[in-house]
This record gives structure tokens, C-alpha cells and sequence, in this order.
């Protein structure tokens, strides 16, 4: 693992290693993790803190964060609920392609962006997930929930309504 590493490259590789693979070992962890209910426990299981080893030695220590260990969970949990990396990110997956209906009502993209804390996020997101069949883009959403704040929510909310060429830009929101 080497500093420095990227949060999506860094959650990639855990993902491929505990979660995505068909040996035992990342059998078991995925369903452990699918089935905790919430962040303890989430919390306490092995892959999980595998995780947050592998974050922290890439420099992206959660533990200084007051909802570092909620957010470790979250992030645990829905990687564990991606079946197949896509191109897409999962905002894009819940939204408008190309005029038809969301797969993700308005209504529930309204209460996932709604959410603040990682544990109001935690439930709707996996049933989200699952709406998509857990094919998203593993990079983007840990990073995504690794940050979860004003931008990563404005970006959910281009991606969702098919307008990401109108997202502004970082110089454009630099210079606002």
C-alpha cells in the first residue's frame, strides 16, 4: 500500500481483495457486512477494520473525524453491496437515462441527498443500491461517502438528472 494512494484506488483494491472475490474469505465478509444492520454492527467486523488499515496507511485516516467511525461503516457496508464495477456512478445508475423514468424515484434521491450523517445515509443507500443491482462504480462512491458533503451532493444531483455536462466546474466554483 503506498501513501498517498487515492480513497477510490484504495477502497478499489479492498474491494477487490475482501468483498468482490469468490473465495471464502470474501464470501463470508460480504455477507457480514451486507447484514449489519447499522454501524456497530458494521463495526465489528474484521473486513471493516481492514478497511480502515488500508485507508490509514494510504493517508486517509477517518479516525480524527467526530462520524469517522460511522463513516467507515458506510462506506463498509455499501462496498459490500456493489455485485459488478461500472463506469457509472451511482447517482448516474439511480437517474434519468436519457429521458425514461429514474430507477430511483425522485422522492428517495430527494431523502439520500437529504442525509447528512452517515448513519441517515446508511439504509436508503443500500435499498438504492439494490435497485441497481449493485452495479455502480466503486471508486467514485467511496469516495463520494469518504467526503459525503456539499459538493459530492451537488454532483449526486447532476449525475441523477442527466446534467452533468452543466456541472460547474472546480475553477468555475473557485472564481464564484
Amino acid at each position: 500500500m503506498t501513501r498517498n494512494q487515492s480513497i477510490g484506488a484504495t477502497c478499489m483494491s479492498w474491494w477487490c481483495r475482501n468483498i468482490a472475490g469468490e473465495a471464502a474469505a470474501a464470501r463470508r465478509s460480504r455477507a457480514q457486512l451486507r447484514r449489519a444492520a447499522g454501524v456497530t454492527p458494521a463495526l465489528c467486523l474484521s473486513a471493516t477494520h481492514d478497511l480502515n488499515r488500508r485507508l490509514i496507511e494510504a493517508g486517509h485516516d477517518l479516525r480524527p473525524r467526530r462520524d469517522g467511525p460511522d463513516r467507515l461503516a458506510l462506506i463498509a457496508v455499501a462496498l459490500a453491496h456493489i455485485a459488478k464495477d461500472s463506469p457509472d456512478s451511482a447517482a448516474k445508475r439511480f437517474g434519468r437515462p436519457k429521458g425514461e423514468r429514474p430507477t430511483l424515484s425522485g422522492i428517495r434521491f430527494n431523502a439520500l441527498i437529504r442525509a447528512k450523517e452517515p448513519g441517515q445515509l446508511l439504509r436508503p443507500l443500500v435499498r438504492s443500491l439494490r435497485l441497481v443491482d449493485g452495479n455502480v462504480n466503486v471508486a467514485k462512491l467511496a469516495t463520494d461517502l469518504y467526503w459525503w458533503n456539499d459538493k459530492a451532493r451537488t454532483d449526486w444531483c447532476f449525475d441523477y438528472h442527466g446534467a452533468a455536462d452543466a456541472k460547474p466546474t472546480s475553477s468555475e466554483k473557485e472564481s464564484a
